[in-house]
This record gives structure tokens, sequence and C-alpha cells, in this order.
């Protein structure tokens, strides 16, 4: 039974049930989509169920901290009788850090088109919302941060280009071998070293999300994908494959990350600074 059998027939109950009050401001970054209200329908109670507070708002889900989302269908492949792979694209929008929008692809296997599509709506909730969350919070409390200063010559209008990490799908078929990476794996590793692909990107404000994947096989087969704001970023791919071809070899493995950059006039760092003062018994 496809996704949209199975929930088609609940969607307008339930969307008149958690409506929002009547808006006027308009949302021309959906405007022109093909959102699937089924596919809004299965986000929304994975949402639900991971206690996301939200709302309808027309025909897209309002989150209380100001994300806007929607989903669109791709496409559903049949590999078998009972496996599927299924993509969705959502789409998010913030009328204060990304009124223009940003969207990322979710790939998913199942063994219905429903279970395929739920696991990739899920895994989104896990790893892409919750780097959108905190790109969205002056200050973020889940995912690392880096942090550059872009205007240090000009106190007055010194602002902060800062990337949100956050974490990692990690992926390996045998055991750590004893001889260790030279550096080991953490949440930076798949941005710092294919950062020389983002210079001019870092050199902008724009508010950009970014898909970074590396894998090796037992074979030592090196692949790589990279997106920016969902569409394909090539320049990134050859830093990835040579970043998984220092990798230490454990068979099958993959590295995937979502990542976001934004522009702030607030340290991250500072912030942590002061936090911390904050919290030390007075000396005398």
């Amino acid at each position: 039974m496809s996704v949209t059998t199975s929930l088609g027939n609940a969607f307008k109950s339930l969307k008149a049930k958690f409506a929002s009050s009547p808006t006027t401001l308009a949302t021309p970054v959906f405007a022109n989509l093909n959102i699937d209200a089924a596919l809004t329908l299965a986000l929304f109670e994975v949402l639900t169920a991971e206690a996301i507070k939200l709302k309808w708002q027309d025909n897209y889900l309002a989150l209380e901290d100001g994300l806007l989302l929607a989903v669109e269908r791709v496409e559903t492949v049949t590999l078998a009788e009972d496996k599927f792979r299924t993509c969705t694209r959502i789409y998010v929008s913030h009328a204060e850090y990304f009124p223009q929008g940003l969207s990322e692809y979710q790939h998913a296997m199942g063994a219905t088109e429903s279970e395929a599509v739920l696991e990739g709506l899920r895994t989104w909730v896990k790893m892409d919302l919750l780097v959108l969350q905190d790109a969205v919070r002056e200050q973020p409390l889940n995912c690392t941060v880096i942090e550059m200063n872009t205007s240090a010559e000009a106190a007055e209008s010194t602002s902060f280009r800062q990337v949100i990490l956050g974490p990692v799908a990690h992926l390996v078929s045998q055991p750590a071998p004893r001889k260790k990476e030279d550096h080991p794996f953490c949440p930076c590793c798949l941005f710092t070293e294919s950062m020389p692909a983002f210079h001019d990107l870092l050199q902008t404000s724009d508010f950009i999300g970014i898909r970074l994947f590396a894998s090796r096989d037992n074979e030592d087969k090196l692949a790589a994908d990279c997106r920016v704001n969902g569409e394909d970023f090539i320049p990134a791919v050859e830093y990835l494959k040579q970043y998984a071809e220092k990798w230490p070899q454990r068979g099958l493995e993959f590295r995937k990350q979502y990542v976001v950059v934004r522009t702030s006039k607030h340290s991250v760092n500072q912030e942590q600074l002061v936090q911390l003062a904050q919290t030390r018994p007075t000396e005398f």
C-alpha cells in the first residue's frame, strides 16, 4: 500500500485539527513546489513522535522556532516484492535566517514504500533537523561549531562565519585495526578535510546547507558525494575521496554528515567563555 493511499484519507481531518490561525504572510519559497500532502503528514507524525511542537500553516508545517517544512515526492523504485527504494525532498525556510529556503533529499529503503519513506524522514529529523534547529539559535545547543572571524579589522562590523556540524552517520563492516588513523575521526573531519572546496562559499554571508558523504569498500574502491542546498557540488568530491583513502581498512565503510554554514554577529566561542566564567565560584 502506498504512502498516499495509507495517509491520504487522514490528511484533511488532521490538518484541520492542528491548523494555525489565518495568516496574511505569503511564503513564496513554497508557492511553486509540488508539495505532497500525504508525505508532509507523514513528516508531521514523525516530528510529533519526537515531541517536537509544530502546527499546520497552509499546506506546510511550522515549528515553534520558526522553521517551515514541506515534503515533495521524488520517486519510488520497486527492487523486489518486499524491497523498495524511495527518494523524497524536504524544503525548509526561516523568515530571519534563510527566507529563500533550502532543501535536501532523503534516500531510504524498506520492505514497503511506506516503511522506506518513514525511514528517510526519521533519519532527516535525527541528522539534518537537529543542525537546522541549532542554526536558528543564537547559541547552538547540540552541535559542534567551527567559528571564523570574517571582519577583524573593524570591530564595529565584526561578524562570524560559523560552521555548525551535525551528527555523523558512520557504518563499518569490520572492527577497528590496531593501526590508528593519523587524526582520530571526529565530527569536524568530513568538513575540514574538504574545506578548500568551500573557500568561496565561506567568504560570502549566505546561509547554506551541505551534505557530505564518503565511502570505501573492501576492495579500496572510493566513492563520494556532496550537495549544497540540495544541488550537486562537484568541487568537494575529490577532497572527500582523498580523505576516505586515508582511512584504516575496515571493509565497507561510509561516513555521512549534514552541516550548516551561517553568518552571525555573535561569537559562539565568546559566549561559551562568558557562560564558563559565570559558573565559576567567586575567588577572594
